[in-house]
């Protein structure tokens, strides 16, 4: 037998004075009575002749005596097992990645999991040391090796389930490298719904689920038209991880307001795609949060709603060259996409143009059209290069239009009136361009636009044969369509996007640049982060949401989700299900995971129950 608190027998100095406290007479007090009568018998017997008297009550003695020793047993903790001299060493890896948070029975699997580790923990003894282990994204020493039950579950209790996948074979194997200073016994116990594919030999495996259906959403993107920037398209992609098919709606919203909704029909094993061609782009003042949800029930929620930020829209800057143009200086002054300056032709230099994206020559030619030089996007009104004479088309009627090119998206010129238009003659193709007349009047074109793409990007230009002043275009909806699309075909393909993360991927970030930790699931306008929310240099968020990303002079919000195959099929189960395997006892009596010590501190209390027992049924009195 071998003490592992050996000061304890230090209390064994206590046993001689239960002894001597039963050794002790009793002193009576003097109380005047009516007679002797019946107390002379009691006064022969009890007579006080010595300090110490008979030792009467000898069971009552042996019961208290042993009581003391169980006690004082139980805090010497006392074993008996041959791996005392070197020891145990076990070290406990909890599964917190997002398939954890899996519901069945009302309780998640990763609480199931937390629980059985915690027995697990309450084990440990000084020769029996354990450490605890997480497993997201990256594995995380919770707990060091300690014969503490007390660290233990404390660091299982700030144990928390993330939204993120992770490699349950590098934890195995960072354990494996923990283990391999110690001595005497070693062994790894993983707490999981899920073994990896990698074979792992001498690794125990606790299951904390079972399989199930599941249906999630695998992919949420958004991204601007090439053809038209002003608004966005939205790639969503549904997977059925089940047996049989699933039913249900899906809901677009976009900064907390209803989007739309759509059916789907998976079947098993299925996936299904939808794109959503006509989503707004989103303002200055808005943020352009994109929440996809799914009104399947099914056990794992995380997976069924997706967060995406729609692209900023780029600004451009627009130069406009006139004489003086109330319709196109409010038009360009209302559109948040837009920088505009004004200025007059006198003032104008081709140097001055290359500081911008686009420049538009109303009723005006500076210059002469150079199709070989690298000079911003033109647009011309009116007067352009491409005159084919002085010739005037009276009320021209528009006969032709090319739906299909950007700069006439959405745009019907149906019934619009025009006074006069110049007559244009198209270029031929030729030196790397390509010219069109997407609007024309039976043989006269009304529109023309060019195209010519280099290594460097793309160089246009487009020409109007009308004066809009001359016309009630400026009265239609049709306007600001045309003028707004042209100008965005006109300054390029380049268009923003947003990068997409995934929880736990560790997110860098640059001089000067802080992110909002705390993500946001909930449409909130005027919420700020605190000081200490904002985190520099590095981030690795583990919670799907929006998070905030402050630059010097401006902010924009980044989406992270899960989008992991692997955490959102539930349906695979190589753990088999039964009892899980149970610590080999290090002490003798070791019966159902509890140590020696506990089974003597509970003897000494039954024990003490039965003496109070026999007290009061006077048997020991």
């Amino acid at each position: 037998m071998t003490f592992l608190n050996t000061w304890a027998i230090a209390f064994a100095g206590i046993a001689p004075l239960i002894v001597l406290l039963y050794l002790l007479k009793l002193k009576r007090r003097s109380l005047p009575v009516s007679t002797l009568m019946f107390w002379q018998r009691v006064l022969l017997e009890n007579r006080r002749r010595a300090f110490f008297q008979k030792l009467r009550q000898l069971l009552s003695l042996l019961l208290h005596l042993l009581i003391f020793a169980l006690i004082l047993a139980a805090l010497a903790r006392p074993t008996f097992d041959r791996l005392v001299r070197e020891g145990a060493s076990t070290v406990l890896i909890v599964d917190t990645r997002a398939r954890m948070q899996a519901v069945e029975g009302g309780e998640s699997r990763f609480e199931r999991a937390r629980k059985l580790a915690a027995g697990y923990a309450r084990q440990a003894s000084a020769q029996r040391q354990m450490a605890v282990l997480s497993v997201n994204a990256a594995s995380t020493v919770a707990a060091p090796f300690t014969d503490d039950e007390k660290p233990l579950v404390e660091a299982l209790d700030t144990l928390s389930v993330t939204d993120a996948g992770g490699d349950l074979a590098a934890a195995v194997r960072l354990a494996r490298d923990l283990l391999a200073s110690r001595k005497g016994e070693r062994r790894i116990v993983v707490f999981t719904d899920r073994a990896p594919a990698e074979n792992l030999p001498e690794v125990e495996y606790v299951a904390t689920g079972s399989s199930h259906d599941n249906v999630a959403i695998i992919r949420l993107a958004a991204r601007p038209l090439l053809n038209s920037p002003q608004t966005s398209e939205v790639l969503l992609e549904l997977r059925n991880f089940g047996a049989s098919t699933a039913r249900g709606n899906v809901e677009i919203s976009h900064d907390g307001r209803l989007l739309d909704v759509k059916p789907f029909e998976i079947a098993p094993g299925g996936r299904k795609l939808d794109i959503f061609p006509s989503v707004p782009r989103t303002g200055s003042s808005a943020r352009g949060w994109l929440t996809a949800r799914i009104d399947t029930p099914d056990a794992l929620a995380a997976d069924n709603t997706a967060y995406a930020v729609l692209p900023s829209p780029p600004t451009r800057r627009v130069l406009l060259v006139s004489k003086g143009n109330w319709f196109l200086e409010k038009l360009l002054a209302a559109d948040h996409g837009l920088k505009f300056e004004l200025l007059s032709p006198e003032s104008y230099t081709p140097a001055l143009a290359k500081k911008f994206d686009v420049v538009i020559l109303d009723n005006c030619t500076v210059g002469k059209f150079d199709g070989a030089s690298e000079t911003p996007s033109f647009l011309f009104l009116r007067q352009t290069p491409f005159s084919a004479g002085p010739e005037i088309i009276e009320q021209p009627l528009v006969t032709d239009l090319d739906a299909s090119h950007p700069a006439l998206r959405l745009v019907s010129l149906q019934n619009v009136t025009v006074v006069r238009a110049a007559t244009l003659a198209r270029p031929a193709d030729g030196d790397g361009w390509k010219w069109q007349a997407p609007i024309r009047a039976f043989d006269h074109p009304l529109l023309i636009v060019g195209e010519r793409r280099t290594p460097a990007g793309a160089r246009r230009v487009a020409a109007l044969a009308f004066d809009v002043a001359e016309s009630d275009l400026p009265l239609r909806v049709a306007f600001p369509l045309l003028i707004s699309n042209t100008l965005q075909w006109l300054a390029g393909d380049a268009a923003e996007t947003t990068r997409a993360f995934t929880a736990g991927e560790t997110i860098p970030l640059g001089a000067g640049e802080t992110l909002w930790t705390v993500p946001q699931t909930k449409f909130i306008r005027d919420a700020r982060p605190e000081s200490a929310q904002l985190a520099s240099g590095f981030f690795q968020p583990l919670a799907s949401g929006f998070y905030l990303l402050q630059q010097p002079g401006s902010a924009r919000w980044i989406a992270v989700n899960t989008f992991s195959e692997a955490e959102s099929d539930l349906r695979s189960d190589s753990i088999p299900s039964g009892p899980a395997p149970s610590l080999r006892p290090i002490a003798l009596a070791a019966l159902g995971g509890w140590p020696l010590w506990r089974y003597l501190a509970l003897a000494a209390f039954a024990l003490f129950a039965f003496e109070w027992w026999l007290y009061h049924r006077r048997r020991t009195e």
